[in-house]
């Protein structure tokens, strides 16, 4: 372990690019509203971790404890001990702090790769457009990829020389990985196909020979028991639910259901990669991250070109190779899809580029030369942080960014700012009733965004006492049957959950005038 940070150059350097990350990407963290998703998981770490000190694994939705439990640092660093308190920067600060602590974590593959690769590979994880902008999205998939690079990092100085405090390491990796989105079971085949590769590739090789005679069962005994300790401990909720571990297996059902496709995320198998080559979506704005991608596409020619010249690669230059093709295989056939699913692999095709670019620095000789490579580089990275920027505080909800996936409209905090405005004028404001009535239970994110009125209901039928309700949201789909109930009681307006998906709002009529008498007042 003591060898890990030994070029301090290097860490200096990696640890300084991960702070330049966390300044690009934590200001503005509530420019845009909660995805509906991100709302979900919020609720899950607010209402019922936060407030109500409960944690269940459920196997049919959302995903591994790790996010809802790290969460609670920032929470209760910001003061923040209720749900009502709690507020969205907080919550995206721990994807943000994955995010960049993934650089700094790039130390690990030394000495395979050299400080210029890592360098590289640093800076453009920093200014990645993808990478910006779902490091500030409050999902599992930014701390996926962290503990994926860790069980990688870990289990490759482990392989250069094996101790138990690096078998703990990388356990408690591989664990981690698990207990925070199930997907990691991909991440563990493609992790198996490349030991597989290279256990054939290099079974002759005398520093392999050496490292299995110096691999001992303690270590095996070590990892396996880390990783099974928090296993047990984080799907458990502390001992508290005793199911959470064999449900996170079963789970795995669900997932090849939805595997199966027919379903309103399925895409075709070429979508990551069309997004990461070229996306324009109407005038004005084109994006691409092709730099990267070529990148990646020179480390994989770079390595069949040794092979056939029977140049040895770096053992893990091989496995990364492997690693990430098995990755964008297995993600491309699986029809369900959702953008931020692709930064698993995506992070591999960065890596493989670090590693091309930086070969390409090193073994030119000419200054000339290598300035144009540095003024090129410099170039791709620029046009990386505009379009960072401009999809990060430009159009941050627009459909025209590539990485806005059925995301909550802006207009949305119109329709919940008129909820708190009939609610500080309402004469009773903590009994003020809302019904929510949406028959698919497309509610997200308004329970999260009116978590401050103590009477609101969500209901996929229309209720019978619906003339209790002081204000009503509802399915454009459902104003019939509406009308026959509310009659002339209630003002109505439209407002607006996500492009294209409208919802009616009624209102008192007396409370809307009270209303409109404290604007005319003002």
């Amino acid at each position: 372990m003591k060898s890990l940070f030994t070029n301090h150059r290097t860490t200096v350097i990696l640890i300084l690019i991960s702070l330049t990350a966390l300044c690009v990407r934590l200001p503005g963290l509530e420019l845009r509203p909660f995805h509906g998703d991100e709302a979900n998981q919020a609720y899950k770490t607010g209402h019922d971790l936060l407030e109500e000190g409960t944690y269940v694994y459920d196997p049919d939705d959302h995903h591994g404890p790790t996010l809802y439990y790290l969460t609670l640092i920032p929470l209760h660093l910001a003061g923040q001990t209720t749900f009502i308190e709690t507020r969205d920067w907080a919550y995206r600060t721990v994807p943000v702090f994955f995010g960049a602590a993934l650089i700094f974590l790039m130390v690990l593959l030394r000495p395979a790769m050299s400080a210029s690769m890592l360098v590289v590979s640093g800076l453009l994880v920093c200014l990645s457009p993808a990478f910006v902008f779902y490091s500030r999205y409050y999902i599992q998939e930014m701390l996926l990829v962290f503990f994926s690079l860790a069980a990688i990092g870990f289990g490759y100085r482990y392989f250069i020389k094996p101790s138990t405090g690096l078998a703990l390491c990388t356990g408690a990796s591989l664990s981690l990985m698990h207990a925070t989105k199930e997907t990691a079971i991909i991440a563990y085949a493609s992790i198996f196909t490349g030991l597989v590769i290279l256990g054939v590739m290099y079974r002759n090789d005398d520093h392999v020979m050496q490292t299995r005679s110096e691999m001992k069962l303690k270590h095996l005994y070590a990892g396996l028991g880390i990783a099974v300790a928090l296993n047990i401990l984080l799907f458990t909720a502390f001992f508290t639910h005793a199911a959470g571990p064999l449900d996170s297996i079963y789970t795995y059902g669900n997932y090849i259901k939805r595997a199966d496709g027919f379903g309103l995320h399925d895409k075709p198998w070429e979508y990551y990669l069309r997004i990461l080559a070229y996306d324009k979506r109407g005038p004005q704005y084109w994006f691409s991250e092709g730099f990267a991608l070529l990148g990646g596409g020179i480390g994989i020619i770079t390595l069949f070109v040794q092979l056939i010249r029977k140049n040895k690669p770096s053992p893990l230059f091989i496995f990364l190779t492997v690693y990430t093709v098995c990755m964008i295989t297995v993600y491309s056939l699986i029809p369900y899809k959702t953008p931020w699913t692709m930064l698993s692999f995506y992070h591999g095709i960065i890596l493989l580029a670090g590693y091309a670019f930086g070969q390409l620095y090193s073994q030119t000789k000419t200054t000339a030369i290598r300035c144009v490579w540095a003024v090129l580089f410099a170039i791709g990275l620029g046009h990386f942080g505009y379009q960072a920027y401009i999809q990060n505080v430009e159009i941050p909800t627009d459909t025209r960014n590539p990485y806005v996936y059925a995301h909550t409209s802006s207009a949305s905090l119109k329709m919940i700012d008129r909820a708190h405005q009939i609610k500080a004028i309402h004469p009773d404001p903590e009994n003020m009733v809302i019904m929510v009535v949406q028959p698919d239970g497309d509610y997200w994110p308004l329970p999260y965004y009116l978590r401050d009125i103590s009477h609101i209901g969500f209901y996929p039928t229309i209720p019978k006492n619906l003339d209790m309700a002081d204000m009503i949201i509802a399915d454009p789909r459902t104003r019939e049957h509406l009308a026959e109930v509310i009659k002339d009681d209630y003002t109505k307006e439209m407002g607006g959950l996500r492009p294209s998906v409208l919802r009616h709002i009624y209102i008192k009529r007396d409370l809307w005038d009270a209303y409109l008498e404290t604007l005319n007042e003002g």
